[in-house]
């Protein structure tokens, strides 16, 4: 399996592409980004790499996992590779922080506008609480969310577990006497 560190990386880039990159952030952006995967391809021409295989992305703790990630750029003025457009994450998506995760079986998180969109067969987890959908969009600047997509005929549905509760069952001996 390939692994590359951010400072691999950036080096690699910095060499494939004299015109630099900019890095991309999933987590706390003052941390080393850490990409692996089975296999990556470069396709300069179209501004645009792909990552195959089982790819994880870290950046403290922090992660976005999923079968295929593509990376596609900007054109920097005069040519060349520029900023980071978007990044399309396809096929057993996930996106795991300390407080929530999901999954989704696609998600694009488009650089410029800083929305990040889920869809598919979508789960957010937070402790017990579970939202299902077919669409999950996060504006990551304004902190505004929006579940489902209007006229498909799918629902979408939201399980919230009171406070200081689980999901255990009470046995007869833990339950009070009466």
């Amino acid at each position: 399996m390939m692994r590359l560190t951010a400072i691999a990386l950036l080096g690699l880039m910095s060499a494939a592409f004299p015109s630099g990159t900019a890095a991309g952030q999933i987590g706390n952006s003052s941390l080393p980004l850490d990409i692996e995967a089975e296999t990556f391809e470069v396709l300069d021409a179209e501004r645009h790499i792909v990552w195959l295989g089982n790819v994880n992305v870290v950046q403290g703790d922090s992660s976005l996992q999923a079968d295929r990630m593509d990376v596609y750029y900007t054109e920097a003025p005069g040519g060349g590779w520029g900023d980071i457009d978007r990044i399309v994450a396809t096929d057993n998506v996930f996106y795991i922080t300390p407080a929530q995760r999901a999954r989704g079986d696609r998600g694009v998180y488009q650089m410029s506008e800083e929305v990040i969109t889920l869809t598919g067969d979508v789960v957010i987890t937070q402790g017990e609480n579970v939202i299902t959908t077919n669409r999950f969009v996060n504006d990551l600047t304004t902190g505004n969310s929006n579940f489902g997509e209007a006229g498909t005929g799918d629902r979408v549905r939201m399980v919230l577990q009171p406070a200081g509760t689980t999901n255990e069952t009470e046995t007869s001996e833990d339950a009070p006497e009466g």
